[in-house]
């Protein structure tokens, strides 16, 4: 979990700063294009932890390359062998400690987020229809509410006011019920909550509230009111904010808040307002969507080495130094390159190893990459390559290395098991167990993901049937033929019974 949201926090960074940069290159001044950009950049980040999590990745290879693993290739046969199951490790305290202070905060901004918007609605529900104007006496000074639907309501005051200041003020209102604004100001702050601990969240949430502001204010100016009467409008409202003590606190409020100042000083700068053709907003949305989708789904990768003999060797070191008094444990277990569930399959290695020793470094890394493999082909990734491991020393304790194993894997596509077919090697000789009580020892059905570790449990239990009906000489061989178009698996069984003993 920690992994993922740091994973987030990283890649919410720099979407951040690749659509600065494009805004900046392509010279976008207009408020309504910056906000347009900065609430796909909103979007972008609710996604990040379910793009990170389930969605697509793109390898970049840009690491120095590391050599292949010397362990079997996973299109060779299978081997008759018994892995067993693992389970996740418990959960360390002080990642405890970090997700309870997380969700503490989670939790607290989702609540203000859900009472405002309760808050939102009850006040459209009680406002009152006077001359088709919504009023209420809950505002002091109008605002646009409204998902959906948003609707713009006045204070009771609103009758006294100057009909050029009611008409300015209902000119930045309707823009932002036409623009939706409420609901992309929502969706910030449902960011903000998620991302609580991140100050990216709170940064976006903050511009989109001001180019909200400032884009409605452009549109009042374009339409020839006068600058200096606006800001006096402005301050007005300012005024009754302070004049009433409170203000409303819920999402979608549209009204001069800490940017105040800098709109009034931007208002009395004058000059035109700056407008972006479609060609170039269109340029800006197509160079932000793939600077920002790269960034979401890119992840760091090992470069291929030019010649597949060569080998590289664990790092010597005081983690790979061999003496007799010194025993190997595994530590810490570090999963490079983008593949799916890393936190899980780190768990289940460290849970499966942590507890052996080890004569040296070498048959400890090996073991950790041989557990990394099989936990991958579990779950149907039968071509995983799972790189030479690295090793770090983390302290020598009571004559015990600690170790961290670091290794790269590529996992593949994921396979699915097509047809099992049960084959005599004699063709004109059926076998004495018919095909179908053999094909029975196999758990995995088609179209199951293809588990190495359970269809060697199924040749086993293949094995321990014909030794009980009293084949003592028979042998078998597994072999898979690979659909890379269907992603299955198709295996044949090919057997031997030999000679029958009473």
């Amino acid at each position: 979990m920690e992994r993922l949201w740091l994973e987030c926090a990283v890649r919410a960074a720099l979407i951040v700063a690749a659509a600065a940069i494009v805004l900046s290159a392509m010279r976008v001044k207009a408020a309504t294009a910056k906000h347009s950009v900065w609430a796909g950049v909103v979007a972008m980040m609710l996604l990040l932890p379910i793009w990170t999590a389930w969605g697509p990745e793109a390898s970049l290879r840009v690491l120095p390359p590391v050599a292949q693993s010397i362990a079997d290739k996973a299109t060779g046969p299978i081997e008759i062998s018994l892995t067993r199951s693992v389970r996740s490790t418990p959960v360390d305290p002080k990642v405890a400690v970090l997700l309870g202070v997380y969700l503490l905060g989670l939790c607290l901004l989702l609540f203000r987020l859900g009472f405002g918007t309760v808050r939102a609605r009850r006040l459209v529900r009680d406002a009152v229809l006077l001359d088709d104007v919504l009023t209420s006496s809950l505002c002091a000074v109008p605002v646009t509410v409204g998902l959906f639907q948003p609707r713009v309501i006045f204070p009771e005051s609103w009758r006294q006011w100057p009909q050029a200041q009611l008409e300015a003020v209902l000119m930045h209102e309707s823009e932002h019920a036409r623009r939706r604004h409420p609901l992309i100001q929502w969706l910030a702050l449902l960011n903000r909550a998620l991302f609580w601990f991140h100050p990216v969240a709170w940064w976006l949430e903050n511009h989109v509230s001001t180019l909200a502001e400032e884009a409605c204010d452009n549109v009042v100016l374009a339409r020839g009111y006068d600058p200096r009467a606006y800001s006096e409008c402005l301050i007005d409202m300012a005024r009754l904010v302070t004049r009433s003590g409170v203000r409303l606190n819920i999402a979608g409020l549209a009204m001069p808040g800490s940017s105040l100042p800098r709109r009034i000083r931007r208002i009395l700068k004058g000059g035109p307002v700056p407008q972006v053709s479609r060609t170039r907003m269109a340029s800006v949305c197509v160079a932000c969507a793939i600077s920002c989708t790269a960034i979401a789904a890119g992840t760091l990768d090992h470069a291929p080495r030019n010649s597949s003999a060569e080998r590289a060797m664990i790092p010597r070191g005081p983690a790979s130094e061999e003496h007799p008094a010194t025993k190997f444990l595994l530590s810490d277990l570090k999963i490079e390159g983008g593949v799916h569930d890393r936190d899980g399959v780190r768990d289940r290695v460290l849970k499966a190893l942590k507890s052996r020793e080890y004569d040296n470094g070498r048959e400890l890394g090996d073991d950790a990459a041989a557990g990394i493999r099989a936990d991958f082909q579990e779950r149907g990734y039968f071509q995983v390559v799972v790189h030479d491991p690295s090793s770090q020393p983390l302290g020598l304790t009571d004559g015990k290395q600690a170790v961290l194993i670091i290794a790269s894997v590529t996992e593949g596509e994921q396979f699915r098991l097509g047809n099992l077919t049960i084959q005599s090697t004699a063709p004109d000789h059926a076998l004495n167990i018919s095909a179908a009580t053999i094909r029975d020892q196999f758990h995995l059905r088609d179209g199951d993901l293809f588990n190495r570790t359970e269809i060697a449990a199924g040749l086993e239990r293949t094995r321990q049937l014909y030794v009980e009906r009293g084949y003592a000489s028979f042998s078998m061989e597994p072999d898979t033929k690979l659909d890379i178009g269907s992603h299955r698996i198709e295996l044949t069984v090919r057997i031997t019974e030999g000679a029958h003993t009473p």
